[in-house]
């Protein structure tokens, strides 16, 4: 009766043995916990490698967030809000006499300041437009200094 019960001892076809038993869910793993092992940094000054694994392991470091954290924090759109509004990839287009090249600085069509992006600032225009917002008088100091840069 005792021979045919397991009784425990290694059974190399447990789960717990099995290498390739890895949780779906990521960080997880065999262990159940949600944690990331220390790691010893090499390459840093001396002690610092040793210090850097003392703080590691002083608290546990906080593992990959399971699929279902990670869903719950995401806001719910419905499905027909998404499809709303998205056209297909094989749709026919919706400008049939614009040039393919409409935006660009080449071929027909017109050019990219019709994309109406920012221009380009020097440093001393950001600073001039900060001044104003700023209570402690530090942009028009900085501002000065640019300028008197040539910048």
């Amino acid at each position: 009766m005792a021979g045919n019960q397991n009784s425990g001892g290694m059974r190399p076809t447990a789960p717990q043995n099995n290498p390739a038993n890895v949780s779906a869910t990521g960080g997880n793993g065999q262990s159940g916990r949600a944690t990331q092992p220390a790691r010893y940094i090499s390459g840093l000054g001396y002690g610092e490698g040793q210090a850097t694994m003392q703080q590691q392991t002083s608290a546990p470091m906080a593992g990959t967030p399971t699929a279902q954290a990670s869903a719950m924090n995401a806001p719910m759109m419905p499905m027909s809000a998404m499809e709303e509004g998205v056209t297909p990839l094989t749709a026919p287009t919706a400008r049939p006499n614009e040039p393919l090249t409409a935006g660009m600085d080449f071929g027909a069509g017109v050019g990219s300041e019709a994309l109406a992006l920012p221009q380009e600032r020097t440093l001393s225009q950001i600073l001039a437009n900060m001044i104003d917002l700023d209570p402690t008088g530090d942009a028009k100091d900085l501002y000065d200094f640019v300028v008197s840069r040539g910048l």
